[in-house]
C-alpha cells in the first residue's frame, strides 16, 4: 500500500495539480533516488553539465550498491582465494611439490567484510562526501510527478531519475520460503561453509558461486530449466564450462525443474522433476539464482503514472526517460542489461539529459565477463545470434593448447573465437574461455570501437609469447576464409 495520501494521489491526474504545476517552485532541480553506481553518477553528470541544486535520497546505506556491497567486488575477492587455492593445488604440473591448502573460512570472510566496510563501499562513500551533493537518509515515494515523499518530509524536484537497482527474484517454490534458501546475498557472506549446495538457475552467478564454493570443497549441485547452461552465450561456449564444472566434481541436471523444498531434521529435501521422472536431491543448503527484478518496491510509481513492463522494469526510451517528461530511470531498475558498468554509464548519459542535453544510450560496447574457471569474456555479437539475423560471417577459433603462453602457464582448457563480417572482414565480436580470458577480451574492445577488421588485426605485432596475441592467430583464421 502507498503511504502516499489519498487526497495527493488523486491531484496527480486532476487538471487542478497541472495549472499547479505550471507556476511551482521546486525545492530542487534534481532529485535522484538511490547512490549507486547509476545514482551518483547520474548526479555527478548533472552538476558537472550546470544542474546546481540536487538531492539524492539513499533508504540504505550511503553509496549502497549491489557491486561493491553484496556482488562484483565481495565475490572477486572471495574468488581470488578459490582460484589462489586451485593454483596451489595445480602445481605439481609446474614441478611444485605443494602441501594440500587448507582454507580458514573466518579469515576469508572477515578479509571480505573489511574490503568491503573499508575499500569499496567505503571509497564509494568517501567519494560522496566529498562531492558536495546534498544527501537525504530515508525512503522514497512518488506523490506525483513532481513531489516525493520521505518520511514525514514532502520534497519537490523538476527533474527525477530512478536508480534503486534491482533486487532477487524468487520463484514461487512449494515450500521453499518455509524450508529457508540463501540467494547470492547471502552466499558471499556465510559464516559457515554448508557440506552440499543446490543453486536453482544456471546462469552467470550460479557459475561463479558454484565455482568458487566447489573450489572451496563444497558439494554443488546446479539446476538448470534450458537446455544447456549460459543459453544466451554459443553453445561451444556452454559446453566448455559444463566440462570444466563436471571435472571440478559439480553436478548439473538440465531441463529440469524444483518442483518442491522441504526441510527434514537433518537435511533439506528438493523434488527435481527432469522430464517425465522426478528425483529427490538431500542437500544442506538450497541458494536461489533465478535472476534479479527491478527494486520499486515502495516507490509508489503509479502516482507519478510511470510505466512498466511484464518484467517490472521501469520502461525508458533511448535517453532512459521514462513516459513522464521529466522522470528518468538508470541501472537495474530499467532491465536493459544488469551490469555495474552499464549502470555507471546510463547514470552519466541520463544526467546529462537532465541538464538538457540530447545523449542516446548505446549498448552496442557492452561486453559480459564470468569469473569461473576458466573464466568468460565476450563483446559484441555471438555466433548464434548472427545466424539468427542472418548475417554473414566468418569465424575464427583458437585452442588455448595451442597458444604457447597458455601451455606455459599449464592453462590449457579453452579458446579464442573471432567473429567478423565475410563481405569486409569487419570485427563484429569475440569470445574467450580460458585463462584470464576477461582480460583478453578487452583487447578487440577498441578494434569494434572503431570499426577495425581483421586486417588492422594483423597489422599490429603483438607481443610473443602472451595470452593477448592469440586474437592475432584467430585473425589468420578468419582472413583464411574471406
Amino acid at each position: 500500500m502507498s503511504p502516499v495520501p489519498s487526497f495527493r494521489r488523486r491531484g496527480v491526474r486532476g487538471g487542478l495539480y497541472r495549472n499547479l504545476e505550471k507556476n511551482m517552485k521546486y525545492d530542487y532541480e534534481l532529485i535522484v533516488i538511490g547512490t549507486g553506481s547509476a545514482g551518483f553518477n547520474a548526479a555527478q553528470s548533472a552538476k558537472k553539465n550546470g544542474v546546481k541544486k540536487i538531492c539524492m535520497i539513499e533508504k540504505r546505506a550511503l553509496g549502497y550498491s549491489l557491486c561493491t556491497n553484496e556482488g562484483c567486488m565481495p565475490s572477486k575477492t572471495i574468488i581470488a582465494t578459490a582460484e589462489r587455492k586451485r593454483m596451489i593445488e595445480s602445481a605439481d604440473a609446474l614441478g611444485i611439490k605443494a602441501t594440500k591448502p587448507v582454507v580458514e573460512w573466518r579469515r576469508v570472510q572477515n578479509r571480505v567484510k573489511y574490503l568491503v566496510s573499508n575499500t569499496f563501499a567505503g571509497e564509494r562513500k568517501k567519494g560522496i562526501q566529498a562531492s558536495g551533493i546534498k544527501v537525504m537518509k530515508g525512503e522514497a515515494a512518488f506523490i506525483n510527478q513532481h513531489e516525493i515523499q520521505v518520511g514525514k518530509k514532502t520534497l519537490t524536484a523538476e527533474k527525477i531519475v530512478i536508480a534503486t537497482g534491482s533486487e532477487v527474484f524468487v520463484p514461487p517454490i512449494g515450500g521453499l520460503e518455509s524450508a529457508g534458501y540463501i540467494t547470492s546475498d547471502e552466499a558471499l557472506f556465510l559464516t559457515k561453509l554448508p557440506k552440499s549446495l543446490l543453486i536453482i538457475g544456471g546462469g552467470i552467478i550460479a557459475i561463479e558461486i558454484g565455482t568458487f564454493l566447489a573450489h572451496m570443497g563444497v558439494e554443488i549441485t546446479i539446476i538448470e530449466q534450458a537446455p544447456r547452461l549460459l543459453a544466451r552465450f554459443d553453445k561451444d561456449v556452454s559446453d566448455e564450462i559444463a566440462a570444466s564444472l563436471k571435472k571440478l566434481g559439480v553436478k548439473v541436471l538440465l531441463n529440469a525443474q524444483v518442483e518442491s523444498v522441504y526441510k527434514t531434521k537433518k537435511v533439506k529435501e528438493v523434488v527435481v522433476a527432469v522430464g517425465k521422472s522426478e528425483r529427490k536431491i538431500n542437500v544442506a543448503e538450497v541458494m536461489v539464482a533465478t535472476g534479479r527484478k527491478a527494486a520499486i518496491e515502495g516507490l509508489a510509481i503509479e502516482n507519478a503514472g510511470i510505466k512498466t513492463d511484464e518484467r517490472g522494469s521501469v520502461v525508458v526510451n533511448d535517453y532512459l526517460q521514462t513516459n513522464v517528461a521529466n522522470i528518468y530511470a538508470a541501472g537495474d531498475i530499467n532491465g536493459k542489461v544488469p551490469l555495474v558498468y552499464v549502470a555507471g554509464m546510463e547514470g552519466r548519459v541520463a544526467g546529462a539529459n537532465v541538464a538538457g542535453k540530447k545523449e542516446k544510450m548505446d549498448y552496442t560496447m557492452v561486453s559480459s565477463v564470468i569469473f569461473s574457471s576458466p573464466e568468460i569474456g565476450t563483446i559484441g555479437i555471438t555466433e548464434q545470434d548472427a545466424k539468427k539475423a542472418k548475417k554473414s560471417v566468418v569465424v575464427g577459433k583458437v585452442l588455448m593448447k595451442d597458444i604457447g603462453k597458455a601451455v606455459a602457464l599449464a592453462e590449457p582448457e579453452g579458446f579464442i573465437k573471432l567473429i567478423a563480417e565475410k563481405k569486409t572482414g569487419k570485427i563484429l565480436g569475440m569470445q574467450v574461455v580460458g585463462v584470464q580470458a576477461t582480460d583478453i577480451m578487452q583487447v578487440v574492445i577498441a578494434h569494434i570501437y572503431h570499426g577495425d577488421t581483421v586486417y588492422d588485426i594483423l597489422a599490429i605485432p603483438y607481443p610473443h609469447p602472451t595470452l593477448g596475441e592469440a586474437l592475432s592467430y584467430a585473425a589468420d583464421e578468419v582472413v583464411a576464409q574471406l
